[in-house]
């Protein structure tokens, strides 16, 4: 979690900046675009393993320079209705900054769980 209140990478020492995730309005996702300020992830699927292939949320299944937003509540990133077996969901993270962007160490907290039913 961002800033605790904001999602986004956050840098807490002076001065304190927040680069929004995926972009300043907060949209569920974004293109990022160099010089203006945005971070985000995307997800993937391979085809290893057996069983069900597993279902991304449409909000993380991007390419390019789209990422989907991430949010200080609890989404679901990837799901399956069926028997799985050593399937993987792949995640990377994106950012794109501004000059006029403090430099410094920006940091964020992503939990991920893994529940069966």
């Amino acid at each position: 979690m961002g800033s605790t209140s904001s999602p986004g990478l956050y840098k807490g020492d002076a001065p304190t900046y927040l680069i929004p995730s995926p972009n300043a309005v907060f949209s569920a996702t974004a293109t990022l675009v160099a010089g203006t300020d945005g971070y985000g992830i995307q997800a993937a699927t391979t085809t290893a393993g057996s069983g069900s292939i597993l279902s991304l949320n449409p909000r993380y299944n991007q390419t390019g320079s789209v990422v989907g937003g991430l949010t200080t509540t609890t989404l679901t990133l990837a799901s399956s209705s069926a028997t799985t077996s050593n399937r993987q969901v792949l995640v990377t993270h994106r950012v794109a900054v501004s000059a006029s962007t403090p430099s410094g160490n920006y940091s964020d907290t992503i939990t991920y769980s893994c529940v069966a039913n």
